[in-house]
């Protein structure tokens, strides 16, 4: 908490450090990560002007196009639009409650690569901006505004330990020692003067609910929603496995929410394939690259490396740029698409799909595009040339 001193309400201290030199465990971490601009996209470049490029400006060009791969913004999905929509209807119910009741509580679980912490801690963007655009960057009280507080969990988490990481993202100065009630009453200090209003706690899986430290923590979790003035936002998978909601006042007051891989297993499903594919290309810098490149040439392939999970379709594109970049390919093909190595659980299940898509059991291209010409839009060749 900080008294606002002369011009800080429109440029924070730690508006000046660099991003890579914060971390989402503490507030001016997440504030950074939230107020980022989006990665400025290199510009688009033709083979032959790619070729006239010096060495020095053909590699800072090249570094430029790395970076801005990294940082990719995530592309909204009808999956994570869904999401994000039960995630504010739960948020906004509760911001004008009265503060003696409960409030709400969601747990997002969904299997590791489908993008469950990205669209979380998109929504926790939106509402940390919404927030300090809406009400300012300091309270009444003239305390810092952070309207959002994220905690990671980690292996068998103790109450003491989670009350501490609430006090460390706050940089309180009390954080040094402690009881686990004392943290907890100044983490309440903390969210109540600043004005939080969401508490996303990651990884929740590494919580086991059925041991000791397990319980006595899910007891704290309905403590801080009957206390604190948030809403408790958890993110993990097999949370009911592993027995979130045995307890009967949790079992009441979280609101479980999904979020689905792709699938192709009707039209409807296809097109939505198709169409982030489409999105997809169109972010992507390569001198080569076409309309189609993704969405029609390489569908059936993308989806048996990925089985329809975000993440790693993520991963591989990302890799596959790279490359594509450096080999001066310049496009992704099947042949270099191949080459690029992904992890184990894509692997596994890759085969099985790559039978069945070749087989004509499965597909992942709607009618309308397998009736185009061998399955490519009429818009463009792999040069680039309009045609049709």
């Amino acid at each position: 908490m900080t008294t606002p001193g002369a011009g800080s309400t429109e440029d924070p201290d730690w508006k000046s450090l660099p991003l890579d030199d914060l971390t989402l465990t503490r507030k001016e971490g997440f504030a950074a990560f939230a107020e980022a601009l989006d990665p400025q996209r290199p510009p688009d470049m033709t083979m032959a002007a790619l070729q006239a490029l010096s060495p020095e400006a053909k590699d800072e060009h090249d570094r430029a196009r790395r970076a801005y791969l990294a940082n990719l913004r995530p592309i909204k999905t009808a999956q994570a639009d869904a999401l994000v929509g039960d995630l504010a209807d739960i948020l906004e119910a509760g911001l004008d409650q009265p503060y003696w009741e409960a409030k709400g509580m969601a747990a997002v679980d969904a299997f590791p690569g489908l993008g469950k912490t990205t669209v979380g801690l998109s929504f926790a963007k939106r509402v940390h901006n919404d927030m300090i655009r809406q009400q300012g960057r300091f309270t009444a009280g003239g305390h810092e505004r952070w309207p959002v507080i994220r905690v990671g969990m980690m292996g068998d988490t103790k109450v003491k330990d989670f009350n501490w990481a609430m006090l460390e993202y706050f940089a309180h100065a009390g954080r040094s020692s402690g009881t686990a009630n004392s943290f907890l009453a100044q983490a309440l200090d903390c969210a109540v003067a600043c004005e939080s209003r969401l508490l996303l706690v990651d990884d929740l899986q590494f919580l086991k609910f059925r041991s000791k430290n397990g319980a006595e923590l899910a007891n704290q979790f309905k403590t801080i929603a009957n206390e604190f003035p948030v809403m408790i936002l958890f993110i993990g998978y097999n949370l009911r496995e592993k027995g979130l909601y045995e307890d009967p006042q949790l079992g009441r007051r979280i609101t479980p929410l999904r979020l689905a891989p792709f699938t192709i297993e009707n039209e409807a499903a296809r097109r939505q394939w198709r169409s982030f594919l489409l999105t997809l290309e169109q972010r992507l810098v390569l001198a080569r690259k076409y309309p189609g490149m993704l969405a029609d040439d390489l569908s059936d392939h993308l989806y048996a490396r990925c089985s329809g999970h975000i993440g790693s379709l993520m991963t591989l594109i990302k890799r596959a740029c790279l490359r594509a970049v450096r080999t001066g390919e310049e496009r992704l093909t099947l042949d270099l698409m191949t080459q690029v190595k992904l992890d184990q659980a894509a692997d596994e299940q890759r085969a099985r799909w790559e039978e069945m898509l070749a087989s004509g059991k499965k597909t992942s291209k709607p009618k309308r595009t397998r009736r185009q010409r061998g399955g490519r839009s009429d818009s463009a060749d792999p040069d680039g040339t309009a045609t049709g």
